[in-house]
C-alpha cells in the first residue's frame, strides 16, 4: 500500500506567503456575524427589519466592492432585504 504524506507535510503543496486579503476576511467576518445573528422565531418584526437591512447593507457592500460578483445581481438581492424589512416594520407599526 502507497505511503500518503499528509497535505502540512507535502513539500509540493502551495503555501500562502501573502497576507489575508483584509477586505475579505472583514466581510468574512461581517457575514459571519450576520449568519450568527439571524433572527429566529420568536424575534419581533422590528427585531427581523433590522436584521434584514444589515443583510442589504452587506449585499450592497459586496456589490460595490468584489469585482467577481454581478454588480447587478446582488443590488437586485439587497433591494429585496430591503424590501423585506419595510415589510417587517409595516407590521410593527
Amino acid at each position: 500500500m502507497p505511503t500518503v504524506v499528509p497535505p502540512a507535510q507535502n513539500l509540493s503543496t502551495p503555501v500562502d506567503e501573502a497576507p489575508a486579503n483584509e477586505g475579505l476576511s472583514s466581510f468574512c467576518a461581517d457575514l459571519s456575524a450576520l449568519l450568527r445573528a439571524m433572527p429566529g422565531l420568536s424575534t419581533t418584526p422590528a427585531e427581523r427589519a433590522d436584521w434584514f437591512d444589515r443583510k442589504a447593507s452587506l449585499l450592497e457592500r459586496v456589490a460595490a466592492e468584489d469585482p467577481g460578483c454581478n454588480p447587478d445581481e446582488v443590488r437586485e438581492l439587497a433591494r429585496t432585504a430591503r424590501v423585506k424589512a419595510n415589510e417587517f416594520r409595516r407590521e410593527c407599526s
